[in-house]
């Protein structure tokens, strides 16, 4: 009796977003043959009672039998949740209302069945009660890999609000890695460097493995190519450790800098290779230990490199030794999770995604001090060129001359090409990395307890509008970088533009309720223009965005769309709360405008504003900014005939 009651006070019943495993108990089936029966009839003495939060089972083949006990609530709608992507066979057993046995075969290597959700966790929703009873749940386990198994009981609002936080880091490190990609790719096809075709091809493989395998986003693509992806994971690990190796020789220079490492750069590139062909014939366990032996080393033997580089002149390697500093403790700090040397929990879960992203992002800056160092060299060689030109004889004056206008084209090339790096790398090194560090200080205050759930919940939702903008400044950073490269084409049709922009406008409503502004809009005569509609449509929602930045609450925007001998004049003109602040000067320029807050702290680049300028020049119409006593106003005239 004692140990009945004692069984029921640990029944997980709280039902909220939160990891389970100390209320529950676990049985290891070596020979996975046991059926739900015979676990049924096992007494309970034989179940062991979960030690921490999170259930690790460690590089296991057994299955794993997990028995959940909980009080029914009359007609509440549960889920259980299993928040892992990566299980290979999750069987779960309840019961009905009717007390018949409602069986669940789900997993990452199995399609979706009925009532369960998958998405880069599984969630099972539970047969709906008709009245208050102690139930049951018996959860089958089997995978040929490392078996980590955070286990949740929750309803369908505290499954909301607990995944909002979680979901919010994932969505700040997937745009990291999305700019990074981009950045880099960017920086090779404008310069033809190598190095930044390795790198880019370690950011691919590796975001590949960590977002389609770690974090189980190959749920996008269908349950085919998910379960692709689960069946063969390494592999991408596999192009990922290749593709590293060939970066850090080629940036570190190892020929010349630590000719001694060469040797184990092969000896790991030959293992990354072995790694590649084990997981692609199958071999799942087999592959997750070489995986984990293979992180390990890969990060402390470039890291050796990268100290040997440096102490040999190599300057470019601080951030290099940084980064893989960086990622080999935290591939250690999870390796001894993994081995239940310290407790699994949310927090060493993340660790690999984030701590890749940083590392990712510090290589990313170890590559822009390199091409620094480069520049200044060839500054330096230039330099020398030119004394050597200027103390030539009047014999060689036709071939000095030749020489100088090589030079000076050498010169724009670099000047132009720096001009470009230098601006990319601003954006992103300060408007994506400041997001993450805000991120992060609130997963560290939240780790040591130190916020209340009031505070958290505020945080979060402050959180939201930083997500807002890093995609803004993505979606903006995209189209400019296309224009850049050459890659916008500028395909002009007829169209209506009243239609677009009450399209746009309407996207704003609940903004504008919620600033409680005042519209006034004008329309008058013929609205057809011929220019490219996204382009236009770009440009329209960056001003219409910016006028409700910069609008006090209850202030006005006015919008105007006229008909005019020259096409069609849109205007938009907003009340603003300090005058004083306006640098038009800035604005008027070809250049990105400071960057500024909102009135309510909404950030911005001021890229917004240059591609507008860009875009309604290429569509040959032209763009004007007039400051008023208390308002700014900004219009623009399209040709309505081509």
């Amino acid at each position: 009796m004692f140990f009945t009651a004692s069984c029921w006070a640990q029944s997980a019943n709280h039902f909220s977003y939160q990891n389970i495993g100390k209320e529950l108990y676990y049985l290891e089936d070596k020979s996975a043959t046991m059926s739900l029966e015979e676990v049924k009839k096992l007494a309970d003495t034989k179940f062991t009672r979960g030690n921490h939060e999170i259930l690790n089972f460690g590089n296991t083949s057994s299955a794993w039998w997990v028995k959940i006990s909980y009080a029914a609530q009359h007609h509440l709608p549960l889920y259980l949740i299993i928040d892992a992507p990566n299980i290979e066979y999750i069987d779960a057993f309840t019961t009905d209302s009717a007390d018949r046995t409602v069986a669940f075969k789900t997993g990452c290597l199995r399609t979706r069945p009925p009532n369960v959700f998958v998405r880069n966790n599984f969630m099972i929703n539970l047969p709906v009660d008709s009245k208050i009873e102690k139930k049951t749940i018996y959860v089958r386990l089997k995978t040929h890999n490392i078996l980590v198994a955070p286990i949740k009981l929750a309803t369908a609002e505290s499954v909301i609000k607990g995944q909002e936080f979680k979901l919010g880091i994932e969505y700040i490190y997937i745009g990291l890695l999305i700019g990074l990609l981009l950045f880099n790719l960017f920086l090779f096809l404008s310069i033809r460097d190598t190095t930044y075709l390795y790198y880019v091809l370690y950011v691919l493989t590796l975001s590949g493995y960590l977002l389609f395998y770690i974090r189980g986003y190959g749920f996008i693509f269908g349950d085919e190519i998910r379960i692709f992806f689960n069946r063969y994971p390494h592999v991408l690990l596999s192009f990922s450790v290749v593709a590293s190796l060939l970066f850090c020789n080629k940036f570190l220079h190892l020929k010349q800098k630590a000719p001694k490492m060469l040797g184990l750069f092969y000896v790991i590139g030959g293992v990354g290779i072995i790694l590649f062909f084990v997981s692609a014939f199958g071999f799942k366990h087999t592959a997750t230990a070489i995986a984990q032996l293979l992180t390990v080393t890969v990060a402390v033997v470039a890291w050796i490199a990268g100290v040997m580089a440096y102490r040999n002149g190599h300057r470019p390697a601080k951030y290099y030794i940084l980064a893989w500093f960086f990622i080999w403790v935290t591939v250690a700090l999870v390796t001894l999770s993994l081995g239940g040397v310290i407790p699994s929990s949310e927090f060493t879960i993340q660790l690999v995604p984030i701590g890749s992203t940083l590392e990712l992002l510090l290589l990313s800056f170890a590559l822009g001090d390199r091409y620094k160092v480069i520049i200044k060299a060839e500054q330096q060689a230039r330099d020398e060129n030119l004394v050597l030109v200027r103390t030539q004889n009047q014999r060689l004056e036709e071939k000095v001359d030749e020489r100088t206008l090589q030079l000076n084209s050498t010169i724009q090339e670099l000047e132009s090409t720096n001009a470009i790096k230098n601006k990319l790398f601003s954006i992103i090194a300060h408007d994506l990395r400041s997001p993450l560090n805000s991120l992060l200080g609130i997963l560290s205050l939240s780790d040591m307890q130190l916020l209340t759930p009031d505070e958290l919940q505020k945080m979060l939702k402050e959180n939201k509008k930083t997500i807002k903008s890093v995609n803004n400044t993505l979606n903006n950073l995209l189209h400019w970088a296309q224009s850049q490269m050459g890659g916008m084409m500028t395909s002009k049709e007829r169209f209506e533009l009243k239609p677009l922009f009450e399209e746009l406008l309407a996207l704003y409503l609940p903004l504008i309720k919620q600033k409680d502004i005042q519209l006034e809009q004008f329309v008058e005569g013929n609205s057809a223009v011929i220019a490219d509609r996204n382009q236009i449509s770009l440009v329209l929602r960056n001003l219409i965005d910016n006028a409700i930045k910069f609008t006090p609450l209850a202030g006005r925007i006015w919008f105007t769309l006229e008909s005019i001998p020259e096409g069609v004049r849109f205007s938009v003109e907003n009340e603003v709360e300090d005058p004083l602040k306006i640098e038009i000067d800035n604005m008027m320029g070809n250049k990105m405008a400071s960057a500024s807050l909102g009135t309510r702290n909404e950030q911005g680049v001021g890229l917004g504003l240059l591609l507008c300028k860009e875009y309604i020049q290429n569509n040959g119409g032209t763009f004007h900014i007039h400051q008023k006593e208390n308002s700014i106003k900004f219009s623009l005239v399209l040709p309505s005939e081509g």
